[in-house]
């Protein structure tokens, strides 16, 4: 896997699309091509999970183990069953390091990533409107997961991090209430020097 810069994942980056007859069109299908070349151009993962995991070798303490954030969430232990049963992870006793499959899928910070994202639609656009010297148009459009790993499949991996059917993590645990559903996201484009461009995912 091709491993972006931590910092691309939790940035708003701007990225413009190239090779389009209208750079400047504001419909929907120029927008798609506009965020799908921006999840292409940096690589971006489809998923990562278990960032909590910042570091291996990791030794999985009795405190550890037992620890969840929710009391109704996974624990530690049981998440770190989830990345063994994937092929991820390997036991020592209480210390669990990569296996070369977890090497490939591990970024720092992030956690296991995996998937790539194809922007399959955009639902909304609001009318393009003045903000200072630019233009700017607000998105919600909907995406799928396709190159997805065999791993990833995994039944005690998908429990573990309860992956849903389509490949993204339900958010029930691990994601904040503005995105309750990954496969429908949000974003701004804004027009500068003619051409449409993104400023931001959410």
């Amino acid at each position: 896997m091709t491993r972006p810069p931590v910092a691309l994942l939790g940035m708003a980056l701007s990225v413009a699309l190239t090779g389009c007859s209208d750079p400047g069109a504001a419909n929907a299908g120029h927008f798609r091509q506009v965020i799908q070349q921006h999840f292409d151009q940096y690589s971006l993962p489809a998923a990562c999970v278990g960032k909590r995991f910042h570091r291996f070798p990791y030794e999985l303490t009795d405190k550890r183990e037992a620890f969840r954030f929710e009391p109704d969430a996974p624990s530690y232990g049981e998440l770190m069953v989830g990345l063994e049963s994937a092929g991820l992870v390997h036991r020592s006793g209480q210390t669990y390091d990569l296996t070369d499959a977890g090497k490939q899928a591990f970024i720092p910070e992030a956690g296991f990533c995996y998937g790539k994202v194809q922007v399959d639609s955009v639902d909304y656009l609001s009318e393009p409107a003045q903000q200072g010297q630019r233009l700017i148009s607000k998105v919600k459009y909907t995406v799928s997961m396709v190159e997805r790993p065999d791993w990833s499949r995994d039944a005690g991996f998908t429990d573990a991090f309860d992956i849903t059917p389509s490949g993204f993590q339900n958010t029930k645990h691990f994601a904040g209430p503005d995105n309750p559903t990954p496969q429908h996201r949000k974003t701004v484009l804004v027009k500068t020097k003619g051409q449409w461009m993104l400023l931001g995912l959410m």
